[in-house]
């Protein structure tokens, strides 16, 4: 699939004026990244670095200060650029008085879907975020978590090919966070293109191909989940069921630490990709085999918040 950029951010600036005095408050500062096509970006950083904000000014509810924003090479301010692009908001307005059906159906409208098509396309999203047989439910009758998935429902009326989400999962249980996660990844592999804020580290672990990091309204990292991961590698850890005083000693030598487990197991960890075949070809001379190896990595907070999460540009 092509890996064209889909959105484009070029030093892009917001600037409040707050108070009586008419202070000026940055919200996003000389922020330049992109969103490519056909993948999964995960939008992440504290409150009040500017995420919100900026999905406002991509979907031009907000004029930037400076820069330019471009969705599909239209400026974003062109109504044109939103053209099968769908918004979810972290707080969406239902009119409450209404059921579920209703409120798809008024948006089916507003999206100008053909009326013979509204109500195959009303059950295709309810399938999908999993309300089927809720449709006479009132708004007022649902959970926050519920309408969450309303929420997303409307955003998947008319099939989009983009989606631009402001924390999708927030109030969700783990249940509906899983059926979320699985959805990103479908509408993935169906070639969607997906932009999602998150506070949530281990969606962008579990769900995204590429994530942008804002902190302080300033970017901070752009770039692969995975070559985000790689930076964290620390070593690995294997785990076998004893060790001999003389064999510890050896290991502990070498700079490989083994540590005693609760369980009487012992968890040998290796510092470095390179230590790892040696201490295995060890082990195995010695009539000792592995019950498991796992990578040991920074946590993905230090590495997106912390001085190793610096920008790669």
């Amino acid at each position: 699939m092509s890996l064209m950029d889909i959105i484009t951010l070029e030093k892009v600036s917001k600037v409040y004026r707050k108070g009586f005095k008419g202070t000026a408050v940055s919200a996003v500062s000389d922020v330049t990244f992109s969103v490519a096509q056909n993948r999964i970006t995960g939008f992440v950083g504290p409150n009040g670095a500017g995420k919100t904000t900026t999905i406002k000014m991509i979907m031009g509810l907000v004029a930037p200060s400076r820069g330019t924003i471009k969705i599909r090479s239209v400026d974003a301010s062109q109504p044109k650029a939103r053209q099968n692009v769908a918004y979810v908001s972290e707080q969406p307005y239902f009119y409450r008085h209404l059921s579920v059906a209703e409120s798809l159906r008024f948006v089916s409208e507003l999206l100008d879907i053909e009326k013979g098509k509204i109500a195959g396309e009303v059950k295709r999203v309810l399938d999908i975020v999993e309300l089927s047989g809720k449709e006479k439910l009132k708004i007022r009758e649902m959970s926050k978590g519920m309408q969450q998935r309303l929420n997303m429902a409307c955003g998947l009326l008319g099939d989009p090919d983009l989606l631009i989400l402001d924390e999708p999962m927030s109030g969700l249980d783990p249940p509906a966070r899983r059926l979320f996660r699985n959805l990103f990844k479908r509408l993935g592999n169906e070639g969607k293109t997906i932009f999602f804020s998150t506070h949530v580290l281990e969606d962008i672990e579990v769900v995204c191909d590429d994530v942008i990091v804002l902190d302080g309204g300033k970017l901070r990292y752009t770039g692969r989940v995975d070559a985000l991961l790689e930076r964290g590698y620390l070593g690995s850890e294997l785990l076998v069921k004893e060790l001999g005083e003389e064999l510890q000693q050896d290991l502990n030598s070498r700079g490989w630490n083994s540590t005693i487990n609760p369980d009487d197991t012992w968890m040998i960890f290796v510092p470095g990709e390179k230590e790892l075949m040696s201490c295995q070809e060890l082990l195995h001379s010695k009539g000792i085999y592995c019950h498991s190896i796992q990578k040991r990595t920074m946590p993905l907070e230090t590495l997106l918040y912390g001085s190793t999460a610096e920008k790669n540009s």
